[in-house]
């Protein structure tokens, strides 16, 4: 007979993980009623919130009751329990760490663009109107350097001229303002 006590002898303890093993849902409830507050503490501790450490706790039973063939008779239970929540809540944290990085590398990244972004459009203002004008139409892709000296009223060789020049021009305060935010990253 399996009786409700916190304390149990070694035979009740093994007689408990027997009936476990075979499927008696009694079995069960009283290992959850005599673990599931300790279980919980333990997983509060970690995760520092009441309600991961519900659901802690309640994988924590649902594995067991999964994985309750493979429980070990001679073992005390509450080895088993400590170790799979313990595996458990640092797997949650390891995953938790896991996105937090993510997120932030996420941010450094769209940070990292928005300042490229700032780099590139102060190298277009110290361009003058005429370069920044032929740079822009050429870049758009919309027009070839014949439609864009025909809209502008210059030869073709001074866009290609002007073009280029804009590019040195961008190449040269793009790479001198990135290489001060490096400086200043450090």
């Amino acid at each position: 007979m399996i009786k409700m006590s916190q304390k149990y002898s070694q035979d009740e303890a093994q007689a408990l993980v027997k009936a476990l093993k075979e499927g008696n849902q009694l079995a069960f409830s009283i290992v959850y009623k005599t673990y599931a507050a300790q279980t919980f503490s333990l997983a509060f501790k970690y995760l520092l919130n009441k309600e991961l450490a519900e659901d802690a706790v309640q994988n924590l039973f649902l594995k067991l009751w999964l994985k309750k063939e493979e429980i070990d008779e001679t073992k005390p239970i509450n080895r088993y329990l400590f170790t799979m929540l313990k595996n458990d809540l640092l797997n949650t944290l390891r995953d938790c760490l896991s996105m937090v990085l993510e997120l932030e590398d996420n941010s450094q990244n769209e940070n990292l663009k928005q300042e490229q972004m700032n780099i590139i459009q102060q190298a277009l203002e110290q361009l003058s109107p005429q370069r920044r004008k032929v740079f822009e139409m050429k870049v758009s892709g919309k027009y070839s350097n014949q439609e864009i000296a025909d809209k502008l009223n210059l030869s073709i060789n001074t866009i290609k001229f002007q073009y280029s020049q804009s590019l040195k021009q961008i190449r040269a305060t793009v790479g001198e303002l990135s290489l001060l935010l490096l400086y200043c990253m450090m």
